[in-house]
């Protein structure tokens, strides 16, 4: 299953990370709660990787000798190990317990999560029987105004009064159920259902800051093609020139800018996954200040002028995938959502953002990342506003008063023990970036990738499915403030 899958995908790193950080002071209050969570986290990953290396979920199918009863008793015995040698201080012993309790290992059962509230649905898990996984009553949520339509919306599946339930098949854990999928059954560490195809797109436009010169941006564009439509390339994480997938068009569509002295492919990590959960993303390279000009992409002069021509290269790349979208020999003829069009961007990408939009009212919705801002940095459109805790790059206080002067529905996120660098692929040596003290890349990713996708998929595909994400509790490591 996927629990299995990332575990092993990330043992090693988490090992890693435990194996470089000082002896964790494991006598202290609640268990990931302080300035301890970081180390707390680090202990409770590998105990799960302990866990499954000796007691395979898999293995326990509930024939003799492979029941829950085996299943526990060999968890025990792995937690018994942790306690014994440290490495799982006397705070998490509980929360271990409680993760080995709520496994369906060597059941048959399900891992049953429910949703319930109204003000605020929240997410719990139980082990059960699937037949008994059925929704009792009904559910709806409130969220704030979606785009000028209806926000009291019900969560699938909806019944007259009650909570939602659902049968999470793919999960072995409750705790995984409530804090990676808020009882939604939608794991946010997976790709989507699709594979993520991508084409090169040369775009030639005119320059702004140098009127009668021609500027040459070599955008990509990931989207969304049927899985095993070909190898996928590295560089992109994507299959080069595969077919759209179809079946679900047309798509949202999110355009992506880079940071200062970056580059289109900056952050793969997200751009192509997005892809596979049915969005087009459109990444654009803003010459003069990209990677590849270093380090002129650096001076005043480039950056000054980067500052006008940005937001413009954006709009012209919205007007070509617009324009594919009306023209039949386009690899994206009807493939787009004219309604549902999404701006981002990393650092110089986040001032971006607030510039592209104050510029072109289509955008619908914003998420800038660790943004640059000005002093009249806003956004009046739907908006997720991210920042790293340990930020020395730019101004997380510039960050939270263009967050203060924005309208509409907006939410404020923040990844602690991570900086500048956990919204790109890259990770510069520095405070911001500096594992163990701060979170790996893979571990600050799967953070960010927590908050963006629910976001994205609530506010610009419209899908209330993941609706209890933005309504139950953030998980720990994050911080949220919502209006």
């Amino acid at each position: 299953m996927n629990d299995r899958r990332r575990i092993a995908r990330c043992t090693a790193l988490l090992l890693a990370a435990l194996a470089l950080a000082p002896a964790a002071a494991f006598a202290h209050g609640a268990c990931r709660d302080g300035e301890h969570a970081l180390d707390d986290e680090r202990a409770l990953a590998a105990f799960r990787a302990g866990l499954e290396e000796s007691c395979p979920c898999d293995a326990y199918d509930g024939s003799a000798g492979r029941n829950r009863p085996d299943y526990r008793a060999c968890a025990r015995t792995v937690l018994q190990r942790a306690e014994a040698d440290g490495t799982l201080g006397e705070a998490c012993v509980a929360t271990a317990r409680g993760l080995i309790e709520g496994s369906v290992c060597g059941t048959g059962d399900v891992a049953c999560a429910s949703v319930a509230g109204t003000s605020a649905p929240r997410a719990s898990c139980k082990v059960t029987s699937a037949a008994s996984c059925r929704s009792i009553g009904g559910l709806r949520t409130r969220l704030p105004e979606l785009a000028g339509t209806a926000a009291t919306r019900p969560i699938t599946p909806f019944v007259a009064g009650g909570a939602a339930r659902k049968a999470c098949t793919e999960q072995d854990f409750c705790a995984d159920v409530v804090e990676w999928t808020a009882g939604t059954c939608f794991d946010t560490r997976d790709d989507g259902p699709y594979e993520a195809g991508f084409r090169d797109v040369r775009l030639v436009k005119q320059s702004a800051a140098e009127p009668g010169t021609e500027r040459v941006l070599n955008a990509v564009v990931w989207y969304p093609t049927a899985p095993g439509a070909g190898p996928v390339e590295s560089g992109s994480r994507a299959v080069r020139d595969a077919p759209l997938a179809v079946s679900r068009r047309p798509y949202p569509v999110l355009l992506f800018s880079h940071g200062s002295c970056g580059f289109e492919r900056q952050s793969l990590f997200l751009t192509p996954w997005l892809a596979t959960h049915g969005f087009i993303v459109v990444a654009v390279p803003h010459p003069g200040n990209t990677l590849f000009e270093l380090p002129a992409c650096r001076t005043s002069d480039a950056l000054t002028k980067s500052a006008v021509e940005r937001p413009r290269d954006m709009v012209f790349a919205l007007d070509w995938i617009l324009d594919a979208d009306d023209d039949p020999a386009s690899p994206f003829f009807r493939a787009v959502d004219e309604t549902r069009l999404g701006m981002s961007g990393h650092s110089f990408g986040g001032l971006t953002t607030y510039l592209t939009t104050a510029l072109d009212d289509r955008f619908t919705v914003a998420v800038p990342m660790a943004a640059a801002t000005g002093p009249g940095s806003q956004l009046s459109i739907p908006s997720l506003t991210l920042y790293g805790e340990v930020e020395s790059v730019v101004s997380n206080a510039g960050i939270f008063a263009a967050y203060e002067r924005s309208t509409g529905p907006k939410r404020l996120v923040g990844i602690e023990d991570a900086g500048h660098y956990a919204f790109s692929d890259g990770c510069f040596p520095s405070a911001d970036c500096n594992p163990p003290v701060t979170l790996t890349q893979d571990e600050a990713h799967e953070r960010v990738k927590r908050q963006i996708l629910p976001f994205l998929k609530v506010y610009l595909a419209g899908d209330q499915a993941w609706a209890p994400f933005l309504t139950t509790p953030p998980p720990p490591g994050v911080i949220t403030a919502v209006e």
